[in-house]
């Protein structure tokens, strides 16, 4: 009989939280106790969003003609997936025209100098008789006139030789940046127009994950120091860290968020833009601070309680409270370090009452 009247009072500690026995005609309650500690906590939000690449260039035809290679200097093929780098040599076009127009810009230019030092020593005679009186003022004007336009047509030759040159030089086409090719638009053999796609890099190396916070916390967003905890969907269980690198200037007044990113390092290759990821983001980070399990604190309308055991009586103190992270809430006025404190029990505690540790036997 003993033993059955023991195990309905174990059984209602567990079910109620708090087993009430009777000595000497008070009552004593049977809680658990524990003591504040010290940790990191954080708010904490998770918002979904993908990873971008940084850079993404579609390089584009500058000069019309057939296109004779789309490949690199040691002839790999220009396919999706392969790497390159800045100034690589990537396709080229033929230059045939291009070289004939640029000989013959050239040619141009030697002729305008010629008539230019032809011009120069008919104005110089023409300048010299003009003071020895022996011509008119007309005739050397004329002369000089035919040497001002001699150097206008030199200078008009030249920049068609520049002009021609960079024509030549755009037969050979370089990768703009290091990245990887992830698009081949065209094939050799194609006739090119200018502004015709011939291939397009996306940069690896590092990606974006971008996501819209709203606006209601923006004050706790800061570049550098906000953590995220970013875990693609193709590598579960295995976050990336990373701080807000960029917070965009403008919020979407639909929505009312505003954009964030993150930079993250890719240089193994691990991750794609489009990959799908959720973030898990610190929004309010404390460092070593004192807390308590959030079920210790008794809530009512008008203030939070937390019961301090002291020679078995259970004192009722009011106590402000910090953040929340998940099972666990910052204390920020009411109780110490070392107190010892009800953290299962308490709803049926009133203050001042006598309780008894649960792995303590009641007399």
């Amino acid at each position: 009989m003993k033993e059955s009247v023991s195990l309905s009072i174990v059984a209602a500690l567990i079910l109620g939280g708090a087993s009430l026995f009777a000595q000497n005609n008070e009552k004593v309650y049977l809680v658990h106790t524990g003591k504040p500690f010290r940790q990191t906590i954080s708010q904490s939000i998770k918002k979904t969003g993908g990873l971008v690449s940084p850079a993404e260039v579609s390089i584009s035809a500058k000069v019309g003609g057939r296109l004779l290679k789309l490949e690199l200097a040691d002839g790999t093929r220009l396919d999706e997936g392969v790497r390159v780098k800045k100034g690589d040599p990537i396709a080229e076009i033929d230059s045939r025209d291009y070289k004939a127009q640029y000989a013959a810009a050239q040619a141009t230019v030697a002729s305008a100098e010629a008539t230019v030092k032809d011009t120069k020593r008919e104005f110089e005679r023409a300048d010299t008789l003009y003071k020895q009186g022996t011509a008119t003022e007309q005739e050397r004007d004329l002369a000089e006139a035919q040497y001002e336009r001699a150097q206008a047509a030199l200078e008009q030759a030249k920049a068609q030789a520049e002009i021609a040159k960079i024509n030549l030089d755009e037969c050979i086409i370089y990768s703009p940046m290091d990245g990887v090719i992830s698009k081949r638009a065209i094939e050799p053999g194609s006739l090119l127009s200018v502004g015709t796609e011939i291939a397009v890099v996306t940069q690896l190396k590092t990606l974006r994950f971008q996501i819209s916070i709203p606006t209601t916390l923006f004050s706790n967003l800061t570049v550098g120091k906000t953590l995220l905890s970013i875990e693609v969907d193709a590598y579960p269980g295995q976050p990336v860290l990373a701080n807000i690198s960029r917070i965009y200037p403008v919020a979407d007044d639909v929505t009312r968020t505003v954009r964030v990113e993150a930079i993250i390092d890719n240089s193994d290759g691990r991750f794609v833009p489009g990959m799908y990821a959720v973030a898990t983001i610190d929004l309010n980070r404390r460092e070593n601070v004192l807390c308590v399990p959030f079920e210790a604190v008794v809530r009512n309308d008008r203030e939070r309680l937390i019961y301090r055991v002291k020679d078995g009586v259970a004192q009722a103190v009011k106590v402000k409270l910090g953040i929340r992270s998940d099972a666990v809430v910052e204390v920020l006025e009411g109780i110490a370090e070392g107190d010892e404190i009800v953290v299962a029990g308490q709803h049926r505690l009133t203050d001042g009452a006598k309780v008894k540790l649960e792995d303590q036997s009641v007399k």
